[in-house]
């Protein structure tokens, strides 16, 4: 079975993809913002900022990782 370290490293990595992939919806929705109507706008913007609410939490939650915060989780 995998150490502590281990498996907080296997779900670090996951959750850095998942940052990657909202990145790139983040750029999506940003490139569809442009040219997005005023009523299509603030929907889009809703989207953007969920997007980056969500990249925040998985950032924080890496930055947990790094502590012995959560290692009780890994029994």
């Amino acid at each position: 079975m995998n150490s502590t370290t281990e498996k907080k490293k296997i779900i670090s990595d996951f959750i850095r993809q998942c940052n990657n992939y909202a990145d790139g919806q983040i750029r999506k929705y940003q490139a569809r913002l442009e040219r997005a109507g005023a009523v299509e706008a603030l929907d889009i913007e809703a989207k953007i900022y969920h997007w980056k609410v969500y990249r925040a939490f998985n950032a924080y939650t890496i930055e947990e990782l790094k502590t012995d915060e959560l290692d009780p989780w890994f029994n």
